[in-house]
């Protein structure tokens, strides 16, 4: 007997109800466990010290869904918009971020790293910061180069924020 794999599309995933926890990654529909509170706390971390430098309307957490082709929509943690994106109440999709942050976990890690970095970056968005708790470090990946920072701060090329590291990984 054979078996044929149908890919899902985007048609697809938006038939889903509200707030269902997927991603449709390479047109499959791709549900995950909650995040691990570290997870969450980093993840808010990210957010304040964005809010510091960026208007709330270009600092997006998830779940938020980003477009990128047929076969693709992701929920990337954090999105950072250009100055001239800014949602009212009636829009229904993002434009593609400038920047996208995925802080890593132990079942996304792989995910994240080899499969959405690549998608992300081919589809056009400038930066990708994965931020590895483990490592305490984020890198950053772009079309042309890739950074591992670990002490200090990161410093985005392509919008102009950062990020101190100190703040983001004490423990309290």
């Amino acid at each position: 007997m054979q078996t044929m794999a149908v890919k899902f599309t985007e048609a697809d995933y938006m038939k889903l109800p509200e707030g269902f926890p997927a991603q449709l990654v390479d047109g499959m529909l791709v549900k995950e466990a909650a995040p691990r509170p570290w997870h969450q706390t980093l993840l808010s971390r990210i957010h304040a010290q964005l809010l510091e430098q960026l208007p709330a309307h270009r600092v997006l957490f998830s779940p938020v869904d980003v477009f990128i082709d047929e076969f693709n929509v992701f929920q990337p943690d954090v999105c950072l918009f250009s100055a001239g994106a800014e949602p009212g109440p009636e829009t229904e999709r993002v434009e593609k971020p400038v920047i996208v942050i995925e802080v890593l976990s132990p079942t996304t890690k792989r995910m994240d790293r080899f499969t959405k970095t690549d998608i992300y970056l081919r589809a056009g968005i400038r930066e990708v910061w994965l931020v590895d708790p483990d490592q305490r470090r984020i890198e950053v990946f772009s079309k042309k180069a890739h950074v591992s920072v670990a002490a200090g701060a990161v410093v985005s090329r392509a919008g102009g924020v950062r990020i101190d590291l100190d703040r983001l990984f004490r423990v309290t």
